[in-house]
């Protein structure tokens, strides 16, 4: 194959929700289109990749995904490939995996799968290669016995963000609903218990000694019974009139731009999209000593780390970040390591990079 060609790619996934994964292929795949490689995207009708796809003007098509052997739709995509000479099928989550795995195997072409979670292995196994996010997924994958070989590890990567501007600033806090003079504490991510906005609650608690007025939003898809029980220890703690939970945002990058201060909680995280998305925008950040989040946040020098599941230890290091001196530091080196370590373009590189290597394996 000749070295520059762009590629034919195929991405399948099955999701039919929304959060880091749905939002890193959505990335990823527009920008492939943008580096010049045709790429479709298999996906649930109605999801809301689906909708993003639309609204991205990117190639998609449907795909109906009934559990891992739905002859229709396995037979569907080795359609897709033959017709449109798809050179490498990429799989998303373990289902979609599966799938990538037998198009590229019928199809004669390659298939790769990446792992987004700390929570799953099976059915990876059978791509060509396989990505992990962080190199805390690359270790946990080694453990449960995948080949070491056969795994690569490729970061996600965010679009930098320009400066704010104060208007921007203003703006979004009044779309928030925080006055301009408090301090406003945010966090983005999916309503389920192992992200920790109890935590983040609880620390938030534990401050009301320090007189200092603060708010906190908590951004994210509100479904199942957590939204609930997290309301009633918001009201527990007598915290109602300082916790706003605003359910899902379109507008998470223009919000951020509100916020003085970013916490990631959560109990277990491959990589944080929503980390790397508050970096770009130049907010210090805090993150639980998890998964992946120690390989992006040096403690004290581009943000914060505090022992998973200690809220203690997320109340001393948000009363840290009182100091709007350490927050203008802290931000301006997160934003740095996000430009330099974890950009889109190069997490799109990088994945090139390593669909040309497949190519060149033994057919």
């Amino acid at each position: 194959m000749p070295p520059h060609r762009p590629l034919r790619l195929l991405q399948v996934v099955h999701t039919q929700g929304y959060g880091g994964l749905e939002r890193q292929v959505l990335s990823l795949s527009r920008g492939l289109r943008d580096a010049g490689h045709g790429v479709t995207l298999a996906l649930q009708q109605g999801s809301w990749l689906q909708r993003q796809a639309e609204a991205e003007r990117l190639d998609w098509t449907p795909l109906r995904f009934r559990g891992l052997i739905d002859p229709v739709s396995h037979l569907r995509l080795r359609r897709l490939v033959r017709e449109r000479g798809i050179d490498v099928v990429h799989g998303h989550s373990r289902r979609s995996a599966f799938y990538s795995a037998l198009a590229g195997g019928w199809g004669r072409c390659r298939s790769v799968a990446t792992i987004h979670s700390l929570q799953t292995w099976k059915g990876f196994r059978r791509n060509q290669r396989m990505i992990a996010v962080s190199e805390a997924v690359r270790e946990f994958l080694v453990h449960k016995g995948l080949p070491a070989t056969r795994i690569e590890r490729i970061y996600n990567g965010v679009d930098t963000l320009p400066d704010t501007r104060e208007s921007e600033r203003r703006a979004a806090r009044e779309r928030l609903g925080i006055a301009q003079e408090r301090l406003a504490i945010g966090m983005v991510g999916r309503m389920v218990p192992h992200k920790g906005h109890d935590l983040l609650v609880r620390a938030l608690s534990l401050l009301g000694a320090v007189g200092e007025p603060m708010d906190l939003v908590m951004l994210g898809d509100a479904t199942g019974d957590w939204p609930d029980e997290l309301a009633d220890l918001i009201s527990r703690l007598g915290l109602d009139a300082r916790v706003r939970l605003p359910g899902y945002r379109d507008d998470v990058a223009a919000l951020l731009r509100g916020m003085d201060v970013f916490v990631q909680p959560s109990r277990s995280e491959a990589l944080s999209l929503s980390l790397l998305e508050a970096m770009a925008a130049g907010l210090p950040v805090i993150a639980a000593r998890t998964g992946g989040m120690p390989e992006v946040i040096e403690d004290g020098v581009n943000g914060l780390l505090f022992t998973s599941d200690d809220a203690h230890g997320l109340a001393w290091q948000l009363k840290k970040l009182l100091d709007p001196a350490l927050r203008e530091r802290l931000g301006q080196q997160a934003r740095r390591t996000q430009r330099e370590r974890f950009s889109a373009r190069g997490m799109v590189d990088d994945t090139v990079a390593l669909y040309r290597r497949v190519l060149e394996l033994p057919a």
